[in-house]
Order: C-alpha cells, then sequence, then structure tokens
C-alpha cells in the first residue's frame, strides 16, 4: 500500500473541517464515489467524527480550537481495487497566517510539508480581504459605483492575494523545491470553498482568475498544466447554523448534500471524493 499524505492548507473559516467531516461521511457510506473507506482502515478520526455528528444533526461544527494539530489516517480503495493510504491533517487556520505574518515554519509544518505528495489549497472567495487598487476601483470612481462583491479593506496588513503568493513561496522552499521550473509534485488542488455563497455560473478556474490573478499566474508558472486543477467546493450546499437545527438536512442526511464543480466544468457533482482522489492520481 502506498503512503501519501495530502497537506491542506487554509486559513480561518475556509470550511476545511467541514469538509473532512463530509468526506469522512463520503468514505463510510457513500460506495458510488472514487474513493471509499476500507472496512476497519481508519484511526484517529475523533475530530471529524465530531464534525459528523454536527452535520447529522443539522447543525454547523464548532472552529478548531487554535492549539490543535490532528487529523486522520484512512486506508482508502480506489474503483479498480486499488489501495492507498490517506494522511489528513486538521488544524486551526490561524497556524497557517502566522506563518506569513511571523516569517516561522513550527516544526510540525516542516514534517508536514517534506511528506506531503499532494497539497490541498482551501480559498474561499467570499471572505478573501483585499486592498484597494487601480484593478479594482479607478481613482476617479466612488467607492459606491465598485460593482465587485469582495471585502475591500483599508490599506494594512496583508492582501489576501498577496498573502498566498507568499505562503506557497515559503512552503515550496521549505520542500526544496525550486521555482526556477515548473514542477509537477506535489501536485496541487485549488479549492474555491463556500461556492453557494456565490452567483457564479463560470467554471472554477475563469472565477479563480477573476478575483485573484496575482495567485493564478504564480501557480501556473510553478506548476505544469497537468499537475494543478482548480474545484468549487460547497461541503454542505446551504448555509447551516452552530445554534440552530436544519430540520430537512438532518432528515435527509449529510450524505445528500454539498457538492463540487470539477476543473473546466459548471455541472455539480456530489462526489466529494472526487478532488482527493485526484490529487492521489487514481
Amino acid at each position: 500500500m502506498s503512503a501519501v499524505d495530502v497537506l491542506v492548507l487554509g486559513g480561518p473559516d475556509t470550511g476545511k473541517s467541514h469538509y473532512a467531516g463530509q468526506l469522512l461521511g463520503r468514505l463510510r457510506y457513500n460506495r458510488q464515489g472514487v474513493l471509499k473507506l476500507r472496512p476497519g482502515g481508519a484511526d484517529d478520526l475523533n475530530k471529524f467524527e465530531e464534525v459528523l455528528r454536527c452535520l447529522e444533526e443539522g447543525r454547523t461544527a464548532g472552529h478548531t480550537p487554535t492549539e490543535t494539530w490532528m487529523g486522520m489516517k484512512c486506508q482508502l480503495e480506489t474503483r479498480n481495487g486499488a489501495e492507498v493510504q490517506l494522511e489528513w491533517p486538521d488544524y486551526a487556520g490561524e497556524r497557517l497566517d502566522s506563518i506569513v505574518e511571523r516569517r516561522i515554519l513550527p516544526r510540525e509544518w516542516r514534517k508536514s510539508i517534506s511528506a506531503a505528495h499532494a497539497w490541498m489549497l482551501f480559498i474561499r472567495p467570499s471572505i478573501l480581504k483585499l486592498h484597494e487598487d487601480l484593478l479594482s476601483r479607478p481613482t476617479e470612481l466612488n467607492p459606491d459605483q465598485r460593482t465587485l462583491g469582495e471585502h475591500l479593506v483599508k490599506r494594512a496588513g496583508w492582501d489576501d492575494r498577496a498573502r498566498y503568493v507568499e505562503m506557497l513561496q515559503m512552503l515550496l522552499f521549505a520542500s526544496g523545491q525550486s521555482t526556477f521550473k515548473q514542477i509537477s509534485k506535489p501536485r496541487l488542488a485549488v479549492v474555491l470553498s463556500c461556492w453557494d455563497e456565490l452567483n457564479e455560473d463560470r467554471t472554477p478556474e475563469k472565477v479563480f482568475q477573476s478575483r485573484m490573478p496575482l495567485l493564478h499566474a504564480f501557480i501556473r508558472s510553478i506548476w505544469s498544466g497537468e499537475s494543478w486543477s482548480a474545484w468549487a467546493l460547497s461541503s454542505l450546499g446551504r448555509a447551516l447554523d452552530p445554534n440552530s437545527r436544519d430540520d430537512e438536512f438532518a432528515r435527509r442526511g449529510p450524505e445528500n448534500f454539498g457538492y463540487v464543480i470539477p476543473p473546466g466544468s459548471t455541472d455539480q457533482d456530489p462526489d466529494l471524493t472526487s478532488p482527493v482522489a485526484w490529487l492521489l492520481e487514481v
């Protein structure tokens, strides 16, 4: 069995834990997906079990505590019977932000970067913090004449477009990768999360390119074309609340909600395992 680690990258509130909970449910119960969980083939699932229980009650799960660094290990089977081992870390998104802010890469990050064969970058377009510039608002326009739906902030701290580029450069350096030529490893999946919050009918890459052109250009220049992809993700398919129950969601079960939109498509696919399957090349 080949060991494949997926390094999950994403700041606070980008949907990493809810996707992991839904992924666990799909691997267990949905036999129509690309991947399935082997009987008895999982451990270290306490955190994700808690997320899944909240979803089964029709509620969202709480925020991952800042001090948390854990994950799940799964032995998976593909449709053709091949076996792979998935190690999926879970952590508070603030830990990732602090790498760029403090310019320090903690020991657990260095270990994960050196072991990972694939990276999964979660970006939630609806909460991006972007500075105003000539691309977002020409100088002759007033603020109320803007048409973009992004959250523009005063010029303080990092613009998220630059933050993600800086973060990837630091991680590439730590993994021993050169940025002077295109790379094929680690494979990279850019996941635009909480897609149901957007009113978009374009493909994930088109949205990614229009909303984060700097990051899109950087990734295209570093990764070879077949080694990265852009996905849209709505883990729950709708907004849930941590303090009130969605009766329909609970009655039908979380396995009947959520979707991805694959690269180059605008169609919703209920198989939430497909981005992971792409990363694992199965």
